[in-house]
């Protein structure tokens, strides 16, 4: 009995279950896995108009960001902020002309009306983004000496992601499937 204090635990265990452990070669049945196929994603709304008045911090409107947590945009940008869209050389310009409808863009850099955060939005293609839309539109109760009543609304599906830089947060949304924020059932 000398000899079975001196050998472990742990091996005697792995002994026993050998010598306990059937002689069969054949693999026990795999678990059941189940799939649900109704099962949806989580997103967040948000619906709303930049500038927010008299705030020179991050607007409260974009608190509900989430990195990697899809965001169901529907934003509309008043005056004075304004939307700049990257060329193909890589610069942002600012919208020159409007003609109240949809517009071209690939990359929108939105101006949140604070220095402490910074918004780019990559819209994807139409045809695999059709929900993701940038749109100038009219509204007259923005017509003002500078403005014909122009206003930019940018909606879509996105996902957001944070790059932290000194004194500030940037959000890049990055295009999704409609489907990812429950639109187009």
């Amino acid at each position: 009995m000398q000899f079975v204090r001196l050998i472990p635990a742990s091996l005697l265990a792995l002994v026993a279950a050998c010598v306990i452990a059937p002689s069969t070669t054949e693999m026990a049945a795999a678990p059941e896995v189940t799939t649900v196929a109704e099962a949806r994603l989580a997103f967040i709304g948000i619906t709303g108009s930049l500038p927010e008045e008299g705030n020179d911090l991050p607007p409260a409107l974009l608190d509900p960001l989430m990195d990697l947590v899809p965001v169901r945009l529907d934003l509309t940008l008043r005056p004075p902020l304004q939307p700049t869209v990257q060329g193909d050389d890589g610069s942002y310009t600012p919208i020159t002309e409007c003609g109240f409808g949809p517009l071209e863009a690939g990359v929108i850099s939105v101006p949140t009306g604070s220095n402490h955060m910074l918004l780019d939005v990559r819209m994807g293609s139409s045809v695999d983004h059709p929900a993701n839309l940038f749109a100038c539109e009219y509204d007259p109760g923005n017509i003002t000496d500078e403005t014909l009543g122009t206003v930019y609304r940018l909606r879509g599906c996105f996902l957001p992601q944070s790059v932290s830089i000194p004194t500030a947060v940037q959000w890049v949304l990055n295009p999704l499937p409609a489907s990812a924020c429950g639109l187009g059932d």
